[in-house]
């Protein structure tokens, strides 16, 4: 669950005036780290002409965090680029496809850090990439 949320429960007794109560919660739940606008890369169009993706990559954590490396499996289709934009809050990841032939492909990159509490995470790459 991420964002607001409203939650109610009936709690039931056996007080003869009052059978039940319900109680309400209220909050609000930010996730660790964001993935702007979303934990997930489409690379479509033409072979040679397909535009990179960016993800902003956003610690909402009141602690710096330090992305330590990057894993993947496609080098053969992606290329992706790391940049810090606010030295352990904010970062960018570009990621582009350097396919040297047409079809599609599927795979992860497996974004790691040096905090305990989310030592990594997982960003999906889907490609379809066409020659005309």
């Amino acid at each position: 669950m991420i964002g607001e949320f409203q939650k109610r429960a009936v709690v039931w007794s056996n007080d003869s005036e009052r059978r039940s109560l319900a109680l309400y919660l209220n909050g609000v739940v930010t996730p660790f780290i964001s993935l702007e606008p979303g934990g997930y890369v489409g690379l479509w169009g033409v072979r040679g002409q397909v535009s990179a993706e960016s993800i902003e990559i956003i610690n909402n954590y009141n602690e710096p965090l330090k992305i330590t490396g990057v894993e993947y499996k496609l080098p053969q289709n992606i290329r992706w680029n790391l940049e810090e934009i606010k030295p352990g809050f904010t970062y960018r990841l570009d990621v582009e496809d350097i396919s040297a032939k047409s079809g599609e492909y599927t795979g992860h990159l497996i974004v790691r850090t040096d905090h305990p509490q989310k030592p990594e995470f997982v960003i999906v790459v889907n490609g379809f990439i066409t020659d005309d």
